[in-house]
């Protein structure tokens, strides 16, 4: 039996609880993508559910703070799992999943970001609940959004409570009350119709917070959102080869980096394009190397590989350079006036196959590296502001200081769930426990 399946539903409870009866998803987790989210959703509501099915702990009345893919996932696999609890579902915004939608220049996958593990280049997610395949955000969004109106349609017609444009939510955490205004949504056909506006105070008896992470801090430079479409990854239109300056060093950074160096990058299909034939045996080696060494920078590692594993690849990359733009990647300590050094960029903050796509870069002298305070690496390298793009993460803090109103009450579980890091993406649900929408019918 697996170290997965021999943890309880009490013991994962308590990585998710930050004060009797409210729960947060990833909130302060390193490892945050959509498929990671969804998975410790299903995590925690197996836990719930168990909990109460066994007379531990009711659920009673339910409210999911956020609907983007962990939200819907919770309130999805809650719906089917218990027939007696009504949950209410907020979202600050005027759809649901409203991040991703529309967002055709980004591509999700489910585990690439955790190659070269086993299984992470499989295309499906394989869950229970919301499903998916890789794709464009856009589509993915679609799918999420479908796959929840099917489980609203069977399971929440008379338990489901939706609303959007929620512009005054206030939780209180020692009472679990909240208090909000916002606009009612009703399932209609694949889509959600609105419907009356209402300002309250209400109380629950369990509160989970899937509300992400706040938006992206941009400094003065404005930078879209991550998820807003622009033309990164296009080529230019005009004469002039165009100046672009990086900050940051997490995966935002890097994949906009590529985008901007690599002829026609395509994160789903790079991988293939760069090892062929080898990319298995350098999976091999890479995991067999990795194992234990999860949080060691890779430089040196990398450099010792390079005329070796990283050879071909490196050749393949060399070949299809961008022309048209020239890049500095600007790297950001979490003060832009002390940045990081240069092995700062091969560390934990950022996947094993961009950061390898980063390094091919460097050695092939595709990009421009600056550790000068984000002005002067600005004014030197001639790049006009709007070629700025700013990936420092989100304002989490913030974020969670303006939802609720006695952040106090919940700061030092939300400084634990920092240190431990213990929301691990691991499945411990047993196949087949949640039902799917077709069950119902």
């Amino acid at each position: 039996m697996s170290a997965a399946q021999q943890k309880s539903p009490a013991d994962i409870l308590k990585t998710f609880e930050i004060s009797d009866g409210i729960f947060a998803i990833g909130v302060k987790e390193r490892g945050v993508t959509l498929y990671n989210q969804q998975v410790r959703a299903h995590n925690l509501v197996w836990a719930l559910v168990e909990q109460h099915r066994s007379g531990a702990r009711g659920l009673g009345r339910v409210a999911v703070i956020g609907a983007g893919a962990a939200g819907l996932t919770t309130t999805a696999a809650l719906l089917a799992c218990d027939n007696g609890t009504s949950i209410t579902l907020f979202e600050k915004e005027w759809d649901l999943c409203p991040v991703q939608q529309g967002c055709d220049g980004r591509w999700l996958h489910p585990s690439l970001y955790a190659w070269p593990s086993w299984g992470s280049r499989a295309p499906s997610a394989s869950l229970p609940i919301l499903n998916w395949s890789e794709g464009r955000a856009s589509d993915v969004a679609r799918i999420l959004l479908d796959g929840f109106a099917r489980y609203c349609e069977a399971y929440g017609k008379k338990r489901l409570r939706a609303l959007v444009g929620v512009h005054h939510l206030q939780v209180q955490a020692a009472t679990k009350e909240i208090r909000f205004i916002g606009t009612n949504v009703v399932v209609n056909d694949q889509y959600f119709t609105q419907g009356e506006s209402e300002g309250r105070t209400d109380r629950f008896d369990t509160i989970i917070f899937a509300a992400g992470f706040g938006w992206e801090r941009t400094n003065q430079f404005n930078t879209n959102s991550y998820w807003r479409n622009e033309q990164l990854g296009q080529p230019g239109l005009t004469v002039d080869r165009r100046r672009y300056l990086v900050s940051g060093s997490g995966d935002g950074a890097l994949v906009d980096v590529c985008r901007l160096t690599i002829e026609r990058f395509r994160q789903d299909t790079i991988l293939y394009e760069l090892f062929g034939d080898t990319l298995e045996a350098t999976e091999e080696h890479l995991r067999m190397y990795l194992k234990g060494r999860e949080n060691d920078g890779l430089l040196p590692y990398f450099a010792n590989i390079e005329d070796t594993l990283l050879r071909g690849p490196k050749a393949a990359l060399r070949k299809r350079l961008r022309k048209d733009t020239a890049v500095t990647l600007h790297i950001a300590g979490k003060n832009l006036d002390e940045p990081n050094d240069l092995d700062n960029i091969f560390g934990p903050t950022s996947s094993v196959l961009n950061r390898i796509l980063i390094y091919l870069l460097y050695r092939c002298g595709a990009i421009s590296i600056s550790r000068r305070p984000l002005d002067e690496a600005i004014s030197s390298a001639h790049i006009s502001t709007d070629h700025v793009l700013c990936r420092h993460g989100c304002d989490t803090e913030s974020h969670l200081k303006l939802i609720f109103n006695d952040y106090n009450f919940v700061a030092d579980k939300f400084a634990e769930m920092g240190t431990t890091q213990a929301q691990h993406p691991e499945r411990y649900w047993k196949p087949g426990y949640f039902p799917t929408a077709e069950d119902r019918s």
